[in-house]
């Protein structure tokens, strides 16, 4: 039950974030990319709060969306369509954090067991992540 109010506070504090969003931004980026690198499947899961581990990105319900294979970029996801991702960082604390796993591991221990060993942490800011062209690559 308390699990479920923080998700749907954070869901709508969002909603008020983008709804306000001025625009008043030189440029507004709508999204930003994750190229797996790696030579294995990952997952990642993406957060405006460090360590805020709020959903699990193997559920069956949209680890589509979260799963990328070795070799593959995919348009990163924050559980809300996004039209300016520099104003978001901004007024949600300044960084996205991107914490990545491997997928073997998380479908063979399970979510609970893995979700607080990721095998790399990004906590990246909007002049960061212009500096990659809204790209971020993993390893």
């Amino acid at each position: 039950m308390i699990r479920r109010s923080i998700s749907r506070l954070t869901i709508v504090s969002l909603i008020f974030i983008v709804a306000a969003c001025d625009r008043g931004y030189e440029d507004c980026h709508d999204s930003m990319y994750l190229e797996n690198r790696s030579g294995s499947t990952i997952y990642y899961l993406s957060t405006l709060k460090e360590g805020f581990m709020n959903y699990d990105p193997s559920n069956p319900t949209y680890s589509a969306d979260y799963r990328i294979a070795a070799g593959e970029n995919r348009k990163i996801r924050i559980g809300i369509t996004l039209s300016c991702w520099e104003q978001v960082l901004s007024n949600a604390g300044g960084y996205l954090y991107i914490y990545i796993f491997d997928a073997e591991r998380v479908d063979s221990e399970g979510w609970n067991n893995v979700k607080e060993t990721p095998l790399k942490r990004y906590k990246l800011s909007a002049n960061q992540l212009k500096e990659t062209g809204w790209q971020v690559s993993y390893p």
